[in-house]
């Protein structure tokens, strides 16, 4: 089914579309638009990439009706064939006691973990001495949140561990209750973190344990990949002229078949700044310059 949705860039119209796994049988809604479907005569081929729809990457060919005619499996991807130096296996959900982090962990110290990784920051969290036992349990909950993703930095110290090496963490966002602690607490604000709130908000109120870990992790690959995208959009262009946004979300939604609000451009904006290290300047951001400058603001 087609749709007309308002983005904050322009109106245009957006095709829904059933993708079924042709390996695991997973179903997901993936939302396409609808130019990419006119641009093709016949059938529309897209790559459906590891994380998108499950644990498979495949092809499926699309007709005008927005209907799948059929999918094409791919044998092997290029990180499935190359040498590995890691060989420990890959965790599960199943593996994990969601219930036990959701009974002993504040929300608030999931959401301020995952924005600090997103930007590159080193993270300790304390916990209880009483929970000295949960320790491994959050430890496979953070490698299996970030899978394939950011490469998250997070020690677990208890309370009594933290006391006495507290010297050795002063660069690091310590996380302690539901607040940051020590020198960094006033690097994050937990009320600008909207979009990791969001994250955590239905992580906890999903009851299925797998699916909320599955769905949480995804969310992250998702923003490592819009953010790795853009990153290297912004340096194939002439980094010496400010990057159009229309032109950048374009690209983002026609490559990831996702519809890209300004809030979350700019939070993306945000990703590649602090963890690629790279600055990206908008066309907007210059034109606001100017208008400073000539107002002596």
């Amino acid at each position: 089914m087609a749709v007309k949705t308002q983005s904050n860039i322009e109106t245009e119209v957006w095709g829904n579309v059933e993708i079924v796994c042709p390996i695991c049988r997973s179903k997901k809604i993936v939302n396409i638009p609808m130019r990419i479907i006119d641009q093709s005569k016949q059938l529309t081929s897209l790559f459906i990439p590891t994380g998108r729809v499950c644990d498979h990457a495949f092809v499926p060919f699309i007709d005008k009706h927005l209907k799948v005619r059929g999918y094409q499996k791919l044998d092997a991807l290029l990180d499935d064939i190359e040498p590995k130096i890691d060989l420990t296996p890959e965790l599960k959900p199943q593996d994990i006691d969601v219930f036990e982090i959701k009974m002993n962990l504040r929300p608030e110290i999931l959401i301020y973990a995952i924005r600090g990784s997103l930007i590159k920051k080193r993270i300790l969290i304390v916990i209880d001495n009483n929970l000295e036992y949960l320790k491994d349990t959050l430890f496979d909950f953070f490698d299996y949140t970030f899978q394939k993703s950011f490469d998250a930095h997070i020690l677990i110290h208890t309370k009594e561990t933290y006391k006495v090496s507290k010297k050795h963490y002063t660069e690091y966002l310590v996380l302690e209750g539901k607040r940051i602690t020590g020198r960094m607490k006033k690097s994050l604000n937990i009320n600008e973190l909207k979009i990791e709130q969001e994250f955590i908000k239905e992580f906890f109120k999903e009851s299925d344990s797998n699916l909320a870990l599955k769905n949480l992790r995804d969310k992250i690959r998702e923003i490592y990949t819009l953010a790795h995208k853009l990153f290297e959009f912004y340096n194939k262009q002439d980094i010496s002229r400010p990057l159009e946004a229309k032109k950048a979300i374009r690209y983002l939604e026609d490559t990831h078949f996702i519809k890209i609000s300004k809030p979350y451009f700019k939070f993306i904006i945000d990703i590649v700044k602090n963890y690629f290290d790279t600055e990206i300047i908008l066309i907007q951001d210059k034109l606001a310059e100017k208008i400073d400058n000539m107002w002596g603001l």
